[in-house]
């Protein structure tokens, strides 16, 4: 046990006290203390199982501590409302309605759904740079998203006995998937930290530097089809395909002006010409009464009765503010119109409309979706099979194959998982061919099979159960008939039965149980 999860342990004791006194000062009622009490419980309960199936997460200590801490911080109200048969509640459709501005939730009396609503009250989020202005609205929303999602599971999917994943209760399949692939092939601690430092951390630039520095992500180019994916899905969601589509025409305008260096850093010159003219008519407003008050007169006659300006003062400072976004506008352009920042801001042009003009905006959005969304998963699985060449221990193959098994039980869409994509099925066999290789070299699996393809298949098929613990898995082989029948336990019991219908030469005793790791 490493020293960060024994004090996890030693401490989670104190957690309901903490709890406990926290709703002493709320006005919940004593239903909704009651569930936020047992859902503290239930995460305690499942964490065990939560972590060992999906390997990266967080310390049982820090999750304890989050909701205890949005409870305390971020929820005045709890309304709890009962389904009624054949009559409408608040919530109607939805199972929980959360009210952030006023830190409230809505929400039927079960753990579950006080849980999803409490997640969605929290305040640390990612927040990417103003100057990453295509990709900043959707990729927050899916990081943001995403995070949540990940949270939920440990008590949407995990009871404290079994591991089952309600897929109707994700709230955005696309967004789960994406922010899984991030997480396993840069790990739990670096979304973390990135959603935590947002003000200190430029997200963009160490995700890809992150990704070039382990995998070279120049030559898969990964983090684009993330971005790619983030806009469409942002486009579904809120409907302003025609504003993606100006930006772009935007972008090709100026990446052809920018083509004409003279030309454009002509147009540049004339425009801090224009700024400089318009800062020394302010400056000789603010200077001068008269010619502030003749200001102030003609800007209320431009403006609606209720929106007019209320005093000199009041115009003042907005004449001050305006200067002081010109001088930043003029710093800008200062910039711009070095050589260095020159060749700069002409290679960012080219990648913001690059990454536009290779989608198909023409094409049915949940296709285009679809077609990217397989795309990054072939090269998410490339990627992952060039993590498994530098394992080296028992425990780090067996953490990958936990890692590798969730991941083929992510569902693509709300009909399919990973695992039964056909067009992901050659990458699939190959990555996981390479896990199982590795794991028995490394004696933490046992071979069942001598023949490598049929040892691969049937170890394939009992990787693809919801078994939590699979170092527990029994395996008895009998004969009948023609054929031999696989009886799988969980422990002691019985998880499935599977036709092995090969004649190839068996590496186990028949009748008696065996592991299927050692």
């Amino acid at each position: 046990m490493s020293k960060e999860d024994f004090f996890s342990k030693l401490n989670i004791k104190d957690y309901n006290n903490q709890l406990e006194n926290i709703l002493e000062v709320k006005f919940f009622s004593e239903g909704s203390k009651n569930i936020l009490l047992n859902i503290l419980y239930k995460m305690e309960t499942a964490y065990d199982d939560y972590k060992k199936v999906k390997v990266q997460v967080g310390l049982k200590k820090e999750l304890l501590e989050e909701i205890i801490n949005i409870i305390n911080y971020n929820c005045d109200e709890i309304e709890i409302v009962k389904p009624k048969l054949n009559e409408k509640t608040k919530l109607e459709d939805k199972k929980y309605i959360v009210e952030k501005d006023k830190r409230r939730i809505i929400s039927y009396p079960n753990e579950k759904t006080v849980f999803f609503a409490l997640n969605r009250l929290k305040n640390k989020e990612f927040v990417l740079d103003s100057k990453y202005s295509i990709i900043k609205k959707p990729m927050e929303e899916l990081l943001n998203q995403g995070y949540i999602m990940d949270i939920d599971e440990i008590i949407r999917d995990f009871d404290g006995w079994t591991w089952n994943t309600v897929v109707d209760e994700i709230e955005n399949i696309t967004y789960n998937l994406i922010y899984q692939n991030i997480k396993i092939l840069l790990g739990y601690d670096f979304l973390k930290n990135s959603m935590e430092n947002n003000k200190t951390i430029d997200f963009v630039a160490e995700f890809e530097n992150k990704l070039n520095e382990i995998y070279n992500e120049k030559k898969y180019n990964i983090s684009k089809l993330i971005y790619q994916i983030a806009i469409l899905v942002n486009i579904k969601n809120n409907n302003n395909k025609e504003d993606i589509l100006k930006t772009k025409e935007e972008l090709s305008e100026e990446l052809k002006q920018i083509e004409n260096k003279k030309e454009y850093l002509q147009k540049i010159a004339n425009l801090k010409k224009t700024i400089g003219k318009n800062i020394k008519e302010i400056d000789e407003k603010i200077n001068n009464n008269k010619l502030l008050r003749e200001g102030f007169i003609e800007e209320n006659k431009l403006l609606e009765e209720n929106k007019r300006i209320f005093s000199l003062s009041e115009y003042s400072e907005i004449l001050q503010e305006k200067r002081e976004s010109m001088l930043k506008q003029l710093d800008e352009y200062s910039e711009i119109m070095k050589p260095m920042n020159f060749v700069r801001k002409k290679t960012e042009l080219s990648k913001k409309y690059e990454l536009l003009n290779e989608i198909n905006f023409d094409a049915p959005l949940d296709e285009e979706i679809y077609k990217l969304l397989i795309d990054l998963q072939i090269k998410f699985l490339k990627l992952f099979n060039e993590k498994i060449k530098n394992i080296q221990s028992r425990k780090e193959i067996i953490e990958y194959i936990y890692l590798f098994r969730y991941y083929k039980l992510i569902y693509l869409n709300y009909e399919k998982q990973i695992k039964d994509v056909e067009e992901l099925q050659t990458e699939i066999r190959k990555t996981e061919k390479h896990l199982i290789t590795k794991a028995c070299k490394l004696k933490a699996m046992n071979i069942l099979c001598q023949d490598i393809e049929k040892n691969y298949e049937l170890v394939s098929k009992i990787l693809s159960y919801n078994i939590i613990e699979l170092e527990d898995v029994n395996l008895e082989f009998k004969k009948h008939e023609k054929n031999i029948v696989v009886t799988i336990y969980d422990d002691d019991t019985i998880e499935d039965s599977i036709i092995y219908d090969g004649n190839e030469e068996l590496n186990v005793k028949f009748n008696k149980k065996m592991k299927l790791f050692n």
